[in-house]
């Protein structure tokens, strides 16, 4: 059985499968590479964090800049990839980023994509497959650490961009008209 690979799923199969209930992995599962797998889910520090970004960015009612936060935000970012965003920043309803046939959104239409940050697997994985599916602007929220890494200008499945952000600074997002602070002050 050595060198015997299971068969990739696509993500229009996982979305079936998925809207039929038939994935052992449960309702918050990714597809990475064919393969299926579990999510981890944020640690409390790591809720209150995201809870924080998004109630800056509108929460789930457009804001007057019609912007609308989803959290747990399906991203189809190839035939073989769907990560849930941890946190993703659409244009309201009627302008872009309604969800896409099958329960997926257009990462393209993504205003702003944020990841609490998991290791090496967000900037070794994630990034690279973000970045390739055109998302303008990746925030890697470091909880541990007490920082926002913002990645921007995607080219060739890779940022060219790297900006640090330390807590209670703020950053504005190159597609929105207001600053929001990611990380607040400890």
């Amino acid at each position: 059985m050595h060198g015997t690979r299971l068969p990739q799923v696509t993500v229009a199969a996982f979305l079936a499968s998925l809207r039929a209930g038939t994935l052992p992995e449960g309702p918050r599962a990714e597809l990475v590479n064919g393969r299926v797998r579990a999510a981890r889910l944020p640690s409390p520090k790591e809720t209150a964090l995201l809870a924080h970004l998004a109630a800056q960015l509108g929460g789930h009612e457009p804001t007057a800049a019609g912007v609308v936060a989803v959290l747990a935000a399906p991203l189809r970012l190839s035939p073989w990839d769907l990560l849930r965003a941890d946190l993703a920043a659409f244009p309201a309803p009627g302008r872009r980023g309604e969800l896409g046939l099958g329960g997926s959104y257009d990462p393209a239409a993504a205003l702003l994509v944020a990841e609490v940050v998991r290791g090496r697997e967000t900037q070794g994985e994630r990034a690279p497959l973000y970045a390739a599916a055109g998302v303008r602007e990746l925030w890697l929220l470091d909880a541990a650490r007490g920082y926002t890494e913002v990645l921007r200008s995607p080219w060739r499945g890779l940022y060219r961009s790297r900006t640090l952000w330390y807590p209670g600074e703020a950053v504005r997002p190159l597609a929105l008209e207001l600053e929001v602070v990611p990380m607040p002050a400890p």
